[in-house]
């Protein structure tokens, strides 16, 4: 990775949480403040690689009766307002993030379909293995959506090669075992992993799990190209969530903070 090259940021705001307009308004802070990318969660009822923070997220999201179709409209306004507010080099792409059984019940075409049409630039399934994917590359390639394949931990340099060509233009990092939220720890392990993985992978990579502090992304800024934050912005989301008071701008503005906070923007 280039030295001089700004490293980029992956947000993330689930679907629905705290409402349908407040998710989007959150939404709306990370992408204004500079995010590249921006994992819009369909929330599910069993979330297996998500952590406490995104679990009871989602649990909340689906309590007030959430259902896709709101996912698809809540994109779709998400990728019509972005189109009026940023300039064509500096959009924000627009990634949806499920489980497959989601997308299995809508129908896997139909779900990609809708997807693409609402302004989505890409995918991420993380239950799906490439081996039975259920067409879902197949079907990305003919609508032109992005999948974004994962690397966890200790992953084999033939599975890394597999992955990486497999996986369109970015690949996801997991840092370390376990599920979303828990700080990760940057030491000499992860870099060398990174290097490692480097060997086998010339795609620009994303790195995700416990990514919750500048102190963090300064010590990866040259290790990686994009910085994956989930439940660091989840977590400040359910903060703002107990105040009352606070308005839909409110909640843009303080996302934005909290965006350059994050990256020292």
């Amino acid at each position: 990775m280039s030295k001089n090259k700004q490293t980029q940021l992956m947000g993330h705001i689930i679907a629905g949480y705290p409402t349908l307009e407040l998710s989007m308004y959150a939404a709306l802070g990370i992408a204004h403040a500079g995010a590249n990318y921006l994992e819009v969660q369909f929330p599910f009822s069993d979330p297996n690689a998500d952590g406490v923070v995104i679990e009871e997220a989602c649990d909340k999201s689906l309590a007030q009766g959430f259902k896709v179709t709101q996912g698809f409209s809540l994109l779709q306004a998400l990728s019509s307002r972005l189109a009026h507010t940023q300039s064509k080099d500096k959009t924000t792409r627009l990634i949806v993030m499920t489980y497959a059984n989601l997308i299995f019940r809508y129908g896997v075409e139909e779900f990609i379909k809708e997807a693409k049409e609402c302004g989505a630039w890409g995918m991420i399934v993380p239950d799906l293995p490439l081996e039975s994917d259920e067409k879902l590359r197949i079907l990305a390639q003919k609508y032109e959506i992005n999948i974004i394949s994962l690397i966890a931990p200790k992953t084999k340099a033939s599975r890394i090669k597999k992955i990486a060509k497999a996986s369109d233009e970015i690949v996801y990092i997991v840092s370390r075992s376990g599920t979303t939220g828990s700080k990760t720890h940057i030491d000499s392990t992860l870099l060398e992993w990174l290097k490692f993985i480097r060997r086998f992978c010339k795609k620009p990579l994303a790195l995700g799990f416990g990514i919750n502090s500048n102190e963090q992304v300064e010590m990866l800024k040259n290790n990686v190209e994009i910085i994956v934050a989930g439940s660091y912005f989840v977590r400040f989301i359910t903060e703002l969530s107990k105040e009352s008071k606070l308005t839909p701008q409110d909640y843009l503005h303080k996302l934005q903070e909290h965006t350059k906070a994050l990256m020292g923007w």
